[in-house]
């Protein structure tokens, strides 16, 4: 019961923080165990306040804190089916990358299975709030959150008051020293226009690597390294990275993939970030955050 209650609370600090209010909680509690199989779904669901019901999590789901403290079910596009059931859940909730489908189509032969439509603009998050909350019997919460996020989401203008829009490189940073640079159709180049942002890498398909010798031809206002885990990105590998004007202005940023591209709740406070820094000609940063 303490445990709950403990739970019960951290989820309304995860609403308090979005700025909603008690009343948003005032939705029955449920016994239903959840299973969430993506990071963007994850979030959404403590924000909606029912963090109480997941039992586990995949190995993108590392947001808020406590979802880190749930068992594991591996990376969302190769779920175990085994490895769920013995979770015993009542209900699996995916993203639309979530699979493979013959692990999906099996899961759905044991349980309820939710996979929600793919979130291609960070300015349709209310929308799949919306969805999550719906899945969940949440209704009433989830517009709510939604509505708090329209709102937060309105104030971020869609573009930029200059004659040329500021260009940004974002590269994401898997681990074994290798970036990728995110091209057209790709969640950096959405995240980028939803902002009026010019993508630095638009000639380029979805993400593609990227050479030390591509990285000194480009030239972009600002550089984002998304990083999938802490420490995937070693500067050490990357001299040139230095060499670009980007680089010799400090005007490099390292944060979290998921913070960035995964177009959760958190997506907000990333395109302010995003925006303030690269419209700031006094920024500078190289740091990991």
């Amino acid at each position: 019961m303490r445990h709950w209650l403990r739970r019960l609370s951290m989820a309304v600090g995860a609403l308090s923080a979005l700025g909603l209010s008690a009343p948003a909680m005032a939705e029955s509690a449920t016994d239903e165990r959840l299973v969430v199989a993506g990071g963007c779904a994850t979030e959404i669901v403590y924000a909606l306040g029912a963090g109480d019901r997941v039992v586990a999590v995949d190995s993108t789901s590392a947001w808020p804190p406590e979802a880190r403290d749930l068992p594991r079910i591996g990376y969302v596009r190769a779920l175990p089916v085994e490895g769920i059931l013995s979770m015993e859940p009542d209900r699996l909730l995916a993203v639309a990358e979530a699979g493979p489908s013959t692990a999906i189509d099996k899961l759905r032969a044991a349980m309820p299975v939710d996979v929600l439509p793919p979130l291609r603009d960070p300015r349709a998050l209310p929308d799949q709030v919306r969805r999550v909350a719906a899945h969940l019997d949440l209704e009433a919460r989830g517009k709510t959150l939604a509505d708090a996020l329209e709102a937060r989401l309105a104030e971020i203008p869609a573009g930029v008051d200059t004659d040329a829009a500021p260009s940004v490189l974002i590269l994401l940073a898997a681990g074994g020293n290798q970036l990728l640079a995110g091209g057209a159709n790709s969640s950096a180049h959405a995240l980028l226009d939803a902002l009026g942002l010019r993508n630095a890498a638009a000639e380029l398909e979805s993400f593609k690597p990227m050479s030390r010798e591509s990285l000194l031809q480009i030239d972009a206002d600002l550089i984002v390294i998304a990083e999938t885990a802490p420490g995937a990105f070693d500067p050490a590998a990357w001299p040139a990275l230095a060499h670009t004007p980007a680089g010799k202005a400090d005007r490099v940023l390292v944060r979290d993939a998921m913070y960035l591209l995964g177009f959760g709740p958190r997506v907000i406070d990333a395109m302010q970030e995003l925006r303030a820094a690269v419209l700031d000609p006094n920024f500078t940063a190289w740091k990991r955050s």
